[in-house]
């Protein structure tokens, strides 16, 4: 006799979790709840599985996300004008600014091209690049460039991007980030409940053919869920991969 699979829902992610739950609640929905004799248990689903619903939307991330990644490209653009800047004073017929450029490019060189890494490393390579500019060897040749105004921009825009950052991570810090664990150890027992009155259906032969494709869907579902935790697994087994949510516990 077909019957709903275990799944270990304390594996999966929030994301998984969440998705995964939806499908369930959908799946009951059409054959509605009074089918499987879980009118009262989908009722308290419905309700827990919507406080999961709002949780989840707080805790995907800041409004100020959105805002730093706008500095980031700030930045990220002044540093490229700046390189560009260089490159085509190489090129120019003035002796002495071809000079301050070739200088200038040297230290460019060391950083390599920041934009490419993480904001941490790129926020710390910027702080150190623009100390290099304005030491006083330096200094002179950014003059002769003409890029005295653009190092200041750049500098700003990394003192404001490290400021918006802080902020971000302050706001992350104080969100209360046990609220989604709470919803689901919630959730987890109601789920339960259904799946016990779904599987004992089965066993005393009280299956019809809505309820026995009801059990097939949902199963593939969960095969499919496996499927993505034993991959997991067997990457974290070989230090390939490190999980971006907890397991809830």
């Amino acid at each position: 006799m077909l019957k709903i699979s275990k799944l270990v829902l304390r594996k999966l992610r929030n994301s998984e979790y969440f998705q995964y739950m939806s499908d369930f609640k959908s799946l009951i929905e059409l054959i509605t709840p009074a089918v499987v004799h879980s009118e009262e248990e989908f009722t308290t689903f419905n309700a827990v599985f919507t406080k999961l619903d709002e949780e989840l939307r707080v805790d995907k991330g800041s409004v100020l996300t959105e805002q730093l990644q706008a500095l980031d490209l700030g930045r990220d653009n002044t540093w490229r004008a700046i390189d560009a800047r260089i490159a085509a004073t190489l090129l120019c017929p003035v002796e002495k600014e071809v000079e301050a450029a070739k200088r200038l490019e040297r230290v460019f060189d060391l950083y390599g091209d920041i934009r490419k890494i993480s904001y941490n490393e790129e926020t710390a390579a910027l702080s150190n690049l623009i100390g290099d500019l304005e030491e006083e060897a330096n200094a002179g040749f950014v003059t002769t460039t003409g890029l005295t105004k653009w190092v200041n921009a750049l500098k700003d825009q990394n003192i404001a991007f490290k400021a918006k950052q802080n902020e971000r991570d302050t706001e992350i810090a104080n969100k209360n980030s046990g609220n989604v664990k709470a919803v689901r150890i919630k959730l987890d027992p109601v789920y339960e409940l259904i799946v016990e009155r779904v599987n004992a259906m089965v066993s005393l032969n009280m299956v019809t053919p809505e309820i026995e494709n009801f059990i097939k869907e949902l199963n593939q579902k969960i095969k499919t869920i496996e499927t993505t935790l034993a991959a997991r697994e067997g990457r974290r087994d070989d230090g390939e991969e490190e999980p971006t949510e907890p397991e809830v516990d």
